[in-house]
C-alpha cells in the first residue's frame, strides 16, 4: 500500500517555517505502527500547485492523507479534487480542523473518502491498517440515524459503528459518522515527533528570523528553534477560536517528560530556543509554578516561548509579589516571550467571547511581566457585533496605556464556533462552502457584522492603529499598520520598554496546527 503524506503551505510567501508539529505526531505513529509512506513538504520545499500536482500524477497512491487548519479550505479543497483526479482508487483523508469542523461540507463538496474527527494518532493507524487488510471502516447503524450538525444546509451523515474517530463514505455512498474517538488520557505515553522524517535544517534555517532579539544565552545568530507540544487543547471556548482538539479535555504533559524532549531536541539537534508549540501552555499559577522549578533545576541554557491566560499572572486577586514570582521564573528559565490575547479592551465584548476574563487583567499581566523583564506579544479581534466606534476606543486605549502594538485581525466566523452559528443564523453566512472559499485571513475584513460601514469600520481600526504606530514609535508605514511583516521589522526600532508582537505564520494561532491528520 502506497501512502502519501502531505503538508500544505499556509503562507507561501512568508520568510519563516515551523516544523509541523500535529502532522509529526501523527507520522510517528505512523511510523511506529509499521507503514512506510512518503511525505510531500510542501512548506519546506516552497512547491507550486503545479508542482504538487505534478507530484500527484508521477506517485499513483493508495492513501493520500492531508490536515490544515479550516481556513486553509479553498487549498483543501483543490487537493483533494487534484488528489482523485490523478490518483482515482486512492483513499482521501482529511483532517485537522478543517477535517473536524465541517464534514458535512467536504463530503458535499469533494470526493474525499475519510475525515479524522479530533486527534489523529491513534485514528489514522487504524485506518491505515483497515485499509491495508481489507477490512470495512465500519457500518451504517440501525435504525438509519442522522447525526445533528451546525453547518448549514447540508445533508447530515448517518450514525455509523467501526473505526471510532472518522466520518468515511462507504462502498454505497453513505457518509457515515463513526463518533469522536475518545482523548488519550496518557500524553506523557506519547511518542515525541520523529523529526527525521522532515528536513530539518531547512526547517531550523528558515526559523531563525522569528527569534526574539533579547536572547541572551548564546549569540542570535546561533538560534535553533524547534517546537515542543506541552499540552493538548484549552480549557475554554472563546467564541471566534475553533481548534482540533475541541471536543476534548485539557490534557498537559509532565514537566519531566517536556524536559526530557528538550534534552532531546538539544542533544540530536542542538535546538537552544523552543516555541511550546501549544493552544495554551499554562493556565493555573500552581501547576505553572512547579513546571518552571523543575525547568530551572533542569538548566537547559535554553530560551522558550509560550501561550497563556491573561489572567496567569493578571488576574488581580492573587497578591502582585506572588505573581510577579512567577514571572520572575519565567525569565530565569529563559522565556523570552509570552503571549497572551487582549482580544478587546471592552468588558462587553470580551463576555461576548466568552473570555472569561476583565481588559484589567491584560493590564495587570503586562506589569508584572513588563518588571520581570519578559517581552509579552499580544493579539487583537475586531468585528463582534457590538463592536462601535467607542468599543474599537477601548481596545486602542489599552494598547497604548500597556504600550503594546497588538497584532490585529477581523472576526471570522469559523465553523464549530458560536460565532459561525451566530452568521448562519443571522444569515451573514448563506452558503457556508462558498464563504470558506472566498476566506483568506485575519488582516482581511472578509465579513462585517458590525453596525458600521465597512469604510467606517476599516477607517476606525486604521486610525487607531496610525496612533498607536506613532506614540510607540514602531515606524510601520500605512501597508503594514496590521500586516506588521513580523516581529524583528517593527521592534527593532521600538523604545526598550515598549512590548512587541509578532503576527502568527498560519491565519490565526499558529498552535492551530498541532492536530494536522
Amino acid at each position: 500500500m502506497k501512502i502519501l503524506f502531505v503538508n500544505p503551505s499556509l503562507r507561501p510567501k512568508a520568510p519563516h517555517r515551523y516544523l509541523p508539529v500535529g502532522l509529526g505526531y501523527v507520522v510517528t505513529a505512523v511510523k511506529l505502527a509499521g507503514f512506510s509512506f512518503d511525505i510531500l513538504d510542501i512548506d519546506a520545499a516552497d512547491h507550486t500547485d503545479d508542482q504538487v500536482e505534478a507530484a500527484l500524477m508521477r506517485g499513483r497512491y493508495d492513501v493520500i492523507a492531508v490536515g490544515s487548519i479550516v481556513t486553509h479550505y479553498r487549498w483543501v479543497h483543490w487537493l483533494i479534487h487534484t488528489a482523485k483526479r490523478h490518483n482515482p482508487g486512492a483513499t482521501v483523508i482529511v483532517g485537522n480542523s478543517v477535517g473536524s469542523s465541517i464534514p458535512e461540507i467536504l463530503f458535499h463538496a469533494t470526493p474525499v473518502d475519510v475525515v479524522v474527527l479530533g486527534e489523529g494518532d491513534i485514528t489514522t493507524v487504524e485506518v491505515l491498517e483497515a485499509l491495508r487488510d481489507g477490512r470495512p471502516l465500519g457500518a451504517m447503524a440501525e435504525p438509519p440515524t442522522p447525526v445533528p450538525h451546525d453547518n448549514g444546509p447540508y445533508p447530515a451523515c448517518l450514525k455509523g459503528v467501526g473505526v471510532p474517530g472518522i466520518v468515511f463514505r462507504d462502498p454505497q455512498g453513505r457518509i457515515l459518522h463513526n463518533g469522536r474517538r475518545a482523548a488519550v488520557k496518557a500524553v506523557d505515553d506519547l511518542p515525541w515527533p520523529d523529526w527525521d522524517l522532515f528536513d530539518v535544517e531547512t526547517y531550523l534555517r528558515r526559523a531563525r528570523g522569528t527569534v526574539h532579539e533579547t536572547v541572551n544565552r548564546y549569540p542570535l545568530e546561533e538560534a535553533r528553534v524547534m517546537p515542543v507540544n506541552t499540552a493538548r487543547g484549552c480549557v475554554f471556548k472563546c467564541t471566534f477560536c475553533h481548534y482540533v482538539f475541541w471536543h476534548d479535555p485539557y490534557r498537559h504533559r509532565s514537566a519531566d517528560s517536556v524536559i526530557a524532549e528538550i534534552r532531546h531536541l538539544n542533544k540530536k539537534y542542538g535546538a537552544n530556543y523552543i516555541n511550546f508549540w501549544d493552544e495554551l501552555s499554562f493556565h493555573k499559577l500552581a501547576p505553572a509554578e512547579k513546571f518552571l522549578d523543575a525547568l530551572d533545576a533542569a538548566d537547559l541554557g535554553i530560551h522558550y516561548t509560550a501561550a497563556v491566560r491573561s489572567d496567569l499572572l493578571g488576574q488581580p486577586d492573587t497578591p502582585y509579589e506572588d505573581r510577579l514570582r512567577v514571572a520572575k521564573k519565567f525569565a530565569r528559565t529563559g522565556c523570552v516571550s509570552l503571549g497572551f490575547s487582549l482580544e478587546s479592551g471592552n468588558d462587553e465584548i470580551l463576555e461576548a467571547m466568552n473570555k472569561r476574563v476583565n481588559a484589567a487583567y491584560f493590564r495587570e499581566q503586562v506589569r508584572v511581566l513588563r518588571e520581570a523583564g519578559v517581552v509579552c506579544s499580544t493579539s487583537v479581534v475586531v468585528g463582534y457585533p457590538q463592536e462601535t466606534p467607542e468599543t474599537l476606543a477601548d481596545t486602542f486605549r489599552m494598547c497604548e496605556e500597556t504600550k503594546v502594538y497588538p497584532s490585529v485581525g477581523y472576526l471570522l466566523p469559523l465553523p464549530a464556533t458560536g460565532m459561525w452559528k451566530h452568521a448562519l443564523e443571522n444569515g451573514h453566512i448563506t452558503d457556508p462552502h462558498q464563504f470558506l472559499i472566498d476566506v483568506t485571513e485575519r488582516q482581511d475584513l472578509v465579513m462585517n457584522m458590525t453596525s458600521m460601514a465597512d469604510d467606517q469600520f476599516q477607517g476606525e481600526v486604521k486610525q487607531g492603529l496610525s496612533h498607536l504606530n506613532e506614540v510607540l514609535n514602531c515606524q510601520l508605514d500605512e501597508s503594514t499598520l496590521i500586516r506588521t511583516g513580523g516581529y524583528q521589522k517593527h521592534g527593532r526600532n521600538q523604545k526598550a520598554e515598549v512590548f512587541r508582537q509578532r503576527n502568527a505564520a498560519d491565519t490565526l494561532n499558529f498552535a492551530n496546527m498541532t492536530g494536522a491528520v
